[in-house]
């Protein structure tokens, strides 16, 4: 009897680890990540893109294509442009790949990121789900929500599929190149569909301010490497060189610059190490960020958006009323009596700034007062090829005498870094916008 006992039993047993293996494979969504990557521009090569990237981050985007999803409804398809960005970390790959593996600890990784929970794990595929709290000293612009996504670990890379988030659908790949045994290139790319959003405040914000969808992707990009390069270098600043630091491209880089820009129709920024700058009688800690839109234009097609006048053309909802004031035949001032609806408040601040301008395709500017005392930059309309490049540098810091509802922004993470490099973003594209 017993043998026949065995005999019964063992195709049920077989039956059962195959019903339990299959329900545990089920629980995964099945994906073939179409992610472009971030080498793609680079002719596949991490020594291109290290050296193109420097010591700054670099940000670009890709061109767009049909994006589709198996969280997506069957069949549909979405049309969007992959963001990429990378940076040079003095550490081994293998040191990266132990950072970036280790789902559990993310929460002391990236800011505003509380808690971070493996919900299942085979193999190198992870379902995680994740607690982001930011909180502020105005009660209604507390930000807490849980996101939760499926990792996969292909070799030297994780990509990342959103199963549950208030961007309902994205996806994205973080990559780790050697290019020394003690320097690695870390890069991410990522979409997320933000013209349906959900959440509360979140979807409140966009829908109050739809010109913020154009600079989110560049500054997700930026705010997950800076943590990145923040674990393996120091941010100690530096003594600025000149007034106005920028990056100094040779004829090369500025021609990858533009096939870029121009096929993507995006900016190319470089957010550059944090610096000192010297304000009256004090030092200030700054993060200048350098951007270059490219335009199918000329120059003097685009110089009028340049004039300080034609800001509130290119943002009527935000800047509610201006002044000018002819100081010399290059300088002027200019008040802009600025009010951001976010949805659920509004932040109203004046912006003081002077323009130095040599010539209609170039200016300087600074704050000379107003709510934000910590501003300074610059633009320039260069000729290239067929039409022509926009490079934007600016750094924007809110200082302690700022207004209450500014002063409440330093509770995001990298305050002084993500403003400039958004802010920029927005600009060119809104230019591009006018422009048509």
């Amino acid at each position: 009897m017993r043998p026949k006992i065995k005999t019964a039993i063992s195709p049920i047993l077989i039956l059962a680890c195959c019903s339990t293996a299959i329900q545990a494979e089920a629980s995964f969504v099945q994906w073939t990540p179409q992610i472009p990557s971030s080498l793609s521009p680079f002719q596949n090569s991490p020594q291109q893109l290290a050296a193109f990237t420097g010591s700054s981050i670099a940000i670009f985007a890709h061109p767009a294509q049909s994006i589709s999803l198996p969280t997506m409804k069957y069949g549909q398809r979405i049309s969007g442009k992959y963001y990429s960005a990378a940076v040079v970390v003095p550490a081994s790959s293998k040191n990266v790949a132990r950072l970036l593996q280790n789902y559990a600890n993310y929460a002391g990784l990236f800011p505003t990121l509380k808690q971070a929970k493996v919900l299942e794990q085979q193999g190198g595929v992870s379902t995680v789900q994740y607690s982001i709290h930011i909180p502020t000293p105005i009660p209604v612009l507390n930000f807490r929500e849980s996101i939760t996504m499926q990792h996969q670990i292909e070799g030297s890379s994780i990509s990342s599929l959103v199963l549950d988030a208030p961007v309902p659908y994205g996806s994205g790949k973080l990559e780790w190149f050697e290019l020394s045994p003690n320097q690695t290139l870390i890069t991410v790319t990522q979409w997320g569909d933000l013209n349906k959003p959900k959440g509360f405040l979140f979807s409140k914000i966009l829908n109050a301010v739809p010109e913020a969808k154009l600079g989110i992707p560049a500054g997700t990009s930026g705010f997950l490497l800076e943590a990145l390069q923040r674990r393996f270098k120091s941010s100690a600043a530096e003594p600025a060189m000149t007034a106005l630091p920028a990056v100094k491209l040779s004829e090369e880089l500025l021609l990858r610059v533009a096939q870029i820009s121009q096929k993507s129709q995006e900016p190319v920024s470089f957010i550059l190490p944090a610096q000192k700058i010297q304000y009256a009688n004090n030092t200030e800690i700054m993060r200048f960020s350098t951007s270059y839109q490219y335009y199918a234009q000329q120059p003097e097609q685009l110089q009028r958006w340049l004039a300080p006048p034609a800001f509130q053309q290119l943002f009527p909802n935000q800047i509610k009323s201006f002044k000018i004031k002819q100081i010399n035949q290059r300088q002027l001032d200019a008040d802009y009596r600025i009010s951001v609806g976010l949805g659920v408040i509004s932040i109203p601040f004046d912006f003081k700034m002077r323009f130095d301008s040599p010539n209609a395709l170039q200016n300087q500017f600074h704050a000379t007062g107003g709510d934000l005392k910590l501003v300074r930059g610059a633009m320039r309309l260069m000729p290239f090829k067929q039409g022509s490049l926009l490079n934007i540098t600016s750094a924007v810091k809110i200082d302690d005498s700022a207004p209450f509802l500014l002063r409440a922004m330093r509770s995001m993470p990298y305050h002084e870094m993500l403003p400039a490099v958004g802010g920029n973003t927005v600009f060119a594209l809104k230019i591009r916008q006018k422009a048509g």
